[in-house]
């Protein structure tokens, strides 16, 4: 008998090496996906959720996709990544294409941190906070989170970790050019 858990538990182990194996060589770093999986949120609208302004007004996001392409970043002010990334979004944003519009959304934050952190970065775009039913209606299950949104909230592409200028230039190319 001891044997055999010995023989079933090695097989398990080789199974979960074999699975993390395959998820790196089929992992997709143009599409920011394991390949032949997109993320959950591609294809869906996303004009039903719920966002509040710096006073705590709830924001239509109908009102803020005014461009053909949007930038929807989610942050939160502890997550290291987000520090890192915001610099090249604000700069971005700054020499943006027109038909671009960028967008924040804090996940997770007090009003102080959250405050503090628009204010080092001097971001000059719009910036929400995202009430929790966010996070788990729509799999915001990684910061940050980029998600780029047509005029309509339909969801074009998911990008899962922190960017910089060049990919953010990269994925508004790839969507611009159908892919």
């Amino acid at each position: 008998m001891k044997r055999f858990m010995i023989i079933l538990l090695s097989a398990a182990l080789l199974a979960a090496a074999g699975y993390s194996v395959w998820r790196v060589l089929t992992y997709d770093d143009q599409s920011n996906q394991v390949a032949g999986h997109p993320h959950y949120l591609n294809g869906k609208n996303i004009t039903e959720m719920t966002a509040y302004d710096q006073h705590g007004k709830p924001q239509p996001l109908t009102e803020l996709l005014t461009g053909d392409i949007n930038i929807i970043n989610f942050w939160a002010s502890w997550c290291e990544p987000c520090n890192r990334e915001m610099p090249a979004l604000v700069n971005y944003n700054h020499d943006k294409p027109g038909h671009v519009t960028v967008i924040g959304m804090n996940l997770q934050d007090k009003e102080l941190n959250r405050t503090a952190f628009i204010k080092k970065y001097h971001a000059a775009y719009p910036m929400l906070t995202a009430d929790a039913s966010v996070r788990k209606n729509y799999k915001i299950n990684n910061l940050p989170t980029t998600i780029f949104v047509n005029s309509k909230g339909v969801v074009l592409k998911t990008y899962l970790g922190e960017l910089n200028e060049e990919k953010v230039k990269v994925l508004i190319q790839q969507i611009e050019e159908g892919k």
